[in-house]
């Protein structure tokens, strides 16, 4: 008889199903490859974070941070444009032509449309959390002030002074630190322990109302917080949350958030990044090291994965300008020896991506060769009470080679046994010789050329019977 294993989403906190996805990216059926992390530009010395925003004539600009200075991406290389900085982390948001950065320290701005930075001028407070709500800049993480928010004057950057041009200081005497801010037509105040919305009155008084949303839910990591639209997405005490600025909802409960918490320690957490990719519905988490982990969320899906990949930190934005005759600056030694095609988003600017910053301290995308991909699934029965005898496996999709192993036991309780396959044979299946009343799989695809997988047929009977 045959039967299947679906790889259906990704909940390695159940008991059944699909319990490892890793280098792949979700479908609506099954799966599609993930490539590679591909090197940009070149490495940038202890850097902290980056962005990359466009102006409004159309030029964009890629900026990186490290301890000491603000630099951007142009011509193939580096460049400082504020130096003799103490910085401790690096968050970005665009107001108008202007890049706001804050550091843990001064704040800075970075002009578009000049290319010149400089220290944010009207004495503006120590933060390191900025965003850009409505015609205002909302800062805050002055370890002096942890729960206040500061917000600027009126279309003015530049302005704060409280009680001038709308210039407000606010402090919340509940829900902790303040951990993340997100910007657009409202605001969000991420707190420890609440979260806030602050909805412009333009009463001529206190100008800005505030309204708490969430208590006792709130971020637990600054750099966990990415904003998609209206939508934010963060980590808490409690797991991945979503909101869309009314309701707070879950979206790794009973799913993944058990197996991340059991994963990193809150040392770990703490050095959290997340992003949006621009050019898809997937919200990212980066954990740092060696190789490093993305965990993936698709909100369309409502699917996770998760990406083996090295990694500092990412960001989201656009890709730098380089004009043809830079290209001589960035390959000296001719167009023979450019090792990507002139195609590249390395060279189009404006380009909407989702950037690494790799180990390497380089930052590039994940659009190299094809990752090696590993399915992994709970066992289970596969006819109810009896066990079963396993003759042959074929995977659903189009991966040519791999190697499928199966996991059979004799109770769901036992140790992990697996009887390990050769590679997948030309005509797409592999032999196998495998019993228990539990079966489970894990299936490593190769890292050639594929577009999706969905799962498994087994070729299979139940014992006694031939």
């Amino acid at each position: 008889m045959l039967s299947q294993i679906p790889y259906g989403e990704l909940t390695p906190d159940r008991r059944t199903g699909l319990i490892g996805a890793v280098n792949v990216w979700p479908l609506a059926e099954g799966y599609r490859p993930a490539h590679a992390y591909e090197a940009l530009t070149p490495a940038l010395s202890g850097v902290l974070g980056g962005c990359a925003f466009i102006g409004s004539d159309g030029t964009a600009a890629m900026l990186g941070g490290n301890a000491t200075s603000l630099q951007r991406f142009a011509g193939g290389d580096w460049t400082p444009v504020i130096e003799e900085l103490d910085a401790s982390s690096w968050r970005f948001d665009q107001f108008g032509d202007l890049v706001i950065g804050v550091n843990g320290s001064e704040p800075v701005k970075f002009d578009l449309i000049t290319g010149t930075g400089e220290v944010l001028g009207g004495s503006p407070p120590i933060s390191d959390l900025v965003a850009t709500v409505r015609q205002q800049v909302f800062l805050a993480g002055d370890p002096d002030a942890r729960n206040v928010l500061s917000i600027s004057g009126y279309n003015d950057a530049e302005g704060w002074t409280a009680g001038t041009n709308q210039s407000l200081v606010v402090p919340f005497p509940s829900g902790g630190d303040i951990m993340g801010l997100a910007g657009g037509e409202t605001g969000l105040i991420l707190q420890k322990r609440s979260i806030k919305r602050a909805t412009y009155t333009g009463d001529g008084v206190t100008w800005w109302q505030f309204d708490e949303i969430s208590r006792d839910i709130g971020c637990m990591a600054k750099g966990s917080v990415a904003q998609a639209g209206q939508t934010v997405f963060f980590l808490s005490e409690q797991g991945f949350k979503a909101t869309d600025r009314n309701t707070v909802i879950p979206i790794g409960q009973d799913k993944i958030d058990r197996y991340f918490f059991q994963t990193y320690s809150r040392a770990d957490i703490d050095r959290i990044q997340a992003a949006v990719d621009p050019r898809s519905t997937t919200v990212i988490w980066a954990m740092p090291g060696t190789p490093g982990r993305l965990w993936a969320y698709n909100w369309t899906l409502a699917r996770w994965t998760t990406l083996d990949i090295g990694n500092l930190g990412v960001f989201s934005g656009f890709t730098s300008n380089i004009a043809i005759d830079a290209v001589d600056a960035v390959f000296p030694d001719g167009i023979d020896t450019i090792p990507i095609s002139l195609d590249s988003p390395f060279f189009a600017g404006g380009n909407p991506l989702f950037l690494v910053i790799g180990n390497n301290r380089t930052v590039g995308t994940l659009s190299g060769a094809y990752l090696p991909a590993r399915f992994t699934t709970q066992p289970a029965m596969i006819v109810s009470g009896k066990r079963v005898r396993i003759r042959s496996a074929r995977p659903i999709g189009d991966a040519a080679g791999g190697v499928v192993s199966i996991d059979r036991r004799a109770r769901a309780s036992d140790e992990q046994t697996l009887v390990a396959s050769g590679n997948v044979r030309a005509n797409g299946s592999v032999a196998l010789r495998a019993n228990g009343l539990y079966i489970g799989a894990v299936h490593d695809v190769p890292s050639t050329p594929w577009t999706y997988m969905a799962g498994l047929e087994l070729q299979c009977e139940t014992e006694g019977e031939r």
